[in-house]
């Protein structure tokens, strides 16, 4: 029997398997899907932004190294609403910070942490493994398939980390809440004749905000939230086409548009499940709380799940978890993420309610606010450290530390 079991071997089952089996635990992944090598994908890449509370949890892994290499910083954010005279500016430099954050391709992110999982002994990695079922009583059962025969790995603790539609949840019982933005986004990587050194654009439009991310180079990771109708109509653009319509809609400060790659567009909802834990059960990252990418807090803030709950079983042997000490422990897990799920939630939806959408009365209050924000430290600071992840410390990981 193993100490823990990882429903979903993503990002997050990935960072979760390297905090818990530092503690010298045997920890399993089930992961659906595979990790055979990919070639370099250039301008086709997807990509994620790493707020630096994250940055400090891959300290504290011994991994940020070997991200740092590909990834590229973000020391200056200039937010914007299109036509209006708004603007903040936030700089690393103000915080006393080298980066804001830092935005790195997800493959690479994905080899770096593989690495780590493959050098640990204490991780067992199943691949190609789809969850069938779930049991629990004093142990938790998980039941998945490896191409035609069926498996069963027994653990005394459970993390569901299968995603936003997660079967695993479902298979527990545990509801969840859905939440329709009517909004899509469109993920495209493009190349400018004018890169800013390390800086990120968050530009507001009536049907929501555009995202330009540094990668490097001339190369920026371009997130585009607009309504499905025009969502489809951007899909089927030629790149000439796109690149004239996102030109138009960005404007000129990182020049011309020279390059695009391939488009990918999905519909955007908010997804919260009901509770956070059932029996020897625990949810993480999107199974917990699937977000809109406007403050791009999802995945980050999905790592500070697994911050929390390494604080609560670093004291814990999980020999002795008995059914009154997991009860208490998945009640104080909720408890403590139930304030910074909340707030986050807030944040990101208060930015698409108050700047995605062509109200005329909200004009001019949008710019004030935006104008408002750079003009006073205390705002623009509780901005940065939102986005940061810094609003609430406090425990070892996000200390840099195990």
């Amino acid at each position: 029997m193993r100490d823990v079991a990882i429903v979903g071997g993503g990002l997050v089952g990935l960072c979760a398997a390297l905090v818990l089996a530092r503690s010298q635990r045997e920890v399993s992944v089930i992961e659906a899907g595979n990790f055979e090598p990919q070639p370099a994908q250039g301008l086709a890449a997807r990509s994620i932004a790493l707020s630096t509370s994250s940055v400090q949890i891959f300290r504290a892994l011994g991994v940020w190294a070997s991200i740092e290499r590909a990834a590229a910083p973000i020391r200056r954010i200039h937010v914007s609403a299109r036509g209006r005279w708004g603007v903040t500016r936030l700089r690393a430099e103000d915080y006393e910070l080298d980066a804001l954050g830092y935005v790195v391709e997800s493959q690479k992110l994905t080899e770096c942490l593989l690495q780590a999982v493959t050098a640990c002994a204490q991780i067992d990695l199943r691949q190609n493994a789809s969850f069938e079922s779930i049991e629990q009583d004093d142990r938790v059962s998980i039941s998945y398939r490896e191409g035609d025969k069926k498996q069963r790995l027994q653990a005394r603790l459970a993390l569901i980390a299968d995603g936003a539609q997660s079967q695993a949840r479902a298979a527990l019982g545990i509801g969840h809440q859905s939440v329709d933005y009517r909004q899509s986004v469109v993920i495209s990587n493009v190349e400018v004749d004018s890169p800013r050194d390390a800086t990120a654009y968050e530009r507001f439009t009536e049907q929501g905000p555009l995202a330009m991310l540094p990668l490097g180079g001339r190369r920026y990771a371009c997130v585009w939230t607009v309504s499905p109708e025009r969502a489809s109509v951007l899909d089927g653009l030629d790149d000439a086409g796109f690149m004239a319509a996102l030109q138009d809609c960005f404007g000129y400060r990182l020049g011309l548009l020279e390059a695009v790659g391939p488009r990918f567009a999905f519909a955007l909802q908010r997804v919260h499940a009901d509770v956070l834990g059932k029996g020897r059960c625990v949810l993480i990252g999107n199974a917990a709380n699937a977000l809109h990418p406007v403050a791009g807090q999802s995945f980050n803030l999905s790592l500070r799940d697994i911050a929390c709950l390494h604080e609560l079983l670093c004291e814990q042997s999980l020999q002795d978890l008995d059914d009154a000490t997991m009860a208490t422990l998945v009640a104080a897990y909720q408890q403590q993420r139930a304030r910074e799920q909340s707030q986050v939630i807030r944040y990101g939806d208060g930015l698409v309610t108050m700047f995605s959408n062509s109200l005329p009365l909200l004009d001019q209050a949008r710019a004030a606010g935006l104008g408002l924000l750079d003009l006073v430290p205390a705002l623009k600071a509780q901005a940065a450290l939102t986005g940061m992840g810094l609003t609430f410390g406090g425990n070892r990981l996000l200390r840099g530390r195990l």
